[in-house]
């Protein structure tokens, strides 16, 4: 399936529009910061006689810290806010997904995908309620046949399970199945979208260091 290209199309379209507004908001906040510190330093010099030069370095050093801290600490936020708004989008772009035509073809990926891995003769598959009509067991089972090398035997089961979309396929004594649900696919792809947006929010950020 193309879950995980959709889903990265999902992230760049999600951050390309608001990464240049948070690196903005960030670097804003250290000018002020830096700002501030120097209106201080140039207090401490004015009102201290003979105060060392070293001494109102650091002052304006402390403050530029503290002010790099929190521009830091405010990207971590967004990042978490974008993990949680790009999760709540992909979750959108799959239950949109299963009322399309493609999604037969989905289906049939994913079950070809299980019953690879699975390497049993005599599978079982499980999918949501209302999913079953848009398999046609022939032609997966022919399309797998083509894949392994070998035919095996296909059965929908009238247990349904309660997912957006996708399937389960499992053997018949039910000890080894392969959860290929929408839901239990998207939290396997967990990793790879935080590490998308991570290269995505500070990629750039990073290189201009």
């Amino acid at each position: 399936m193309s879950g995980m290209e959709n889903i990265i199309e999902i992230i760049n379209s999600k951050t390309a529009e608001k990464e240049k507004s948070i690196l903005e908001e960030a670097e804003a906040l250290k000018e002020q910061k830096l700002k501030d510190a120097r209106a201080k330093a140039r207090q401490i010099t004015d009102s201290i006689t003979g105060k060392a030069d070293n001494e109102v370095n650091a002052e304006i050093s402390r403050y530029e810290a503290s002010a790099k801290l929190k521009a830091k600490y405010k990207l971590l936020e967004a990042k978490e806010a974008l993990i949680q708004e790009i999760m709540e989008s992909a979750t959108e772009y799959l239950e949109e997904s299963v009322k399309k035509k493609a999604y037969e073809q989905t289906l049939e990926t994913l079950i070809i995908d299980g019953a690879k891995s699975l390497e049993d003769n005599d599978l079982e598959i499980l999918t949501p309620k209302g999913h079953e009509s848009k398999i046609d067991l022939k032609n997966v089972e022919a399309a797998i046949a083509k894949q392994i090398g070998k035919k095996i035997k296909l059965n929908i089961s009238k247990e349904n399970v309660r997912a957006t979309g996708g399937v389960i396929i499992r053997n018949k004594d039910s000890t080894r199945w392969v959860d290929n649900t929408f839901e239990a696919r998207l939290e396997r792809l967990q990793g790879k979208i935080r590490d998308s947006i991570s290269s995505i929010l500070f990629g750039t950020e990073e290189k201009k260091k």
